[in-house]
């Protein structure tokens, strides 16, 4: 069950495309403190089958540090790092509408089209 227009909707042609997708579970529905294997489970309900899955509370080497940075606050967050420089060339948020970029998968894959085009 996927929502129409997902990031998980688009991973294949993401992946296609020449990215990796990293999956970062903050928490869990019970608001416990998300980890590898919640991330899994979730992104599975999400129709996603690929991609990594991180818990942030697992994260090294302090917990949280996705929660915590400034692309966050409160809300997901799609960033886009080439492994050669390892710098964020390129960022958007979403969750609750307001506030939030909120782009489809289709949306997403185009920005990753040109980050790696730029490279």
């Amino acid at each position: 069950m996927t929502h129409a227009g997902s990031v998980a909707d688009s991973e294949a042609d993401i992946i296609a495309a020449g990215a990796q997708i990293i999956w970062v579970l903050e928490q869990n529905s019970f608001t416990f403190p998300g980890t590898a294997t919640d991330c899994r489970a979730f992104m599975d309900f999400q129709g996603s089958t690929a991609g990594l899955c991180v818990g942030d509370s697992q994260t090294q080497p302090v917990a949280g540090t996705f929660d915590a940075s400034p692309f966050s606050v409160a809300r997901g967050f799609d960033i886009i790092v080439p492994l050669d420089t390892m710098e964020i060339v390129w960022s958007s948020s979403h969750g609750t509408p307001n506030g939030n970029d909120n782009l489809t998968g289709a949306e997403v894959l185009v920005e990753v089209q040109a980050a790696i085009a730029n490279l």
